[in-house]
């Protein structure tokens, strides 16, 4: 009879054993935590310079360099004053002064 019971003793020692830990566990959820500031989340639009946009510094930016400014492909055929499909470094600047007090380039 003895024998039983320390048996039955020590099963129930290793069953709280090992159930412990999964009772410890935290059983709500986490609280959510705020995005850190100054992250990649800023849409703001970034106004490119003609050296980024002209990739392959041909001095020109073509229609397919334009694409990665929405609003120089927009107004690229107002941009590109002598009609050659290229917008020059002066074209560039002369359609950003533009710009500055009317509409985007």
């Amino acid at each position: 009879m003895r024998k039983s019971t320390v048996t039955r003793t020590v099963l129930i020692a290793m069953a709280v054993a090992f159930a412990s830990p999964a009772l410890a566990q935290r059983t709500e959820p986490p609280t959510p935590t705020s995005p850190p500031t100054g992250s990649t989340t800023d849409t703001t639009p970034r106004t490119l310079s003609f050296s980024d946009l002209d990739v392959n510094a041909d001095g020109k930016v073509s229609k397919d360099e334009a694409a990665a400014d929405a609003r120089l492909t927009s107004h690229y055929a107002q941009v590109d004053r002598d009609g050659d499909g290229q917008v020059s470094e002066a074209e560039y600047a002369a359609g950003h002064q533009r710009t500055d007090t009317s509409t985007p380039p």
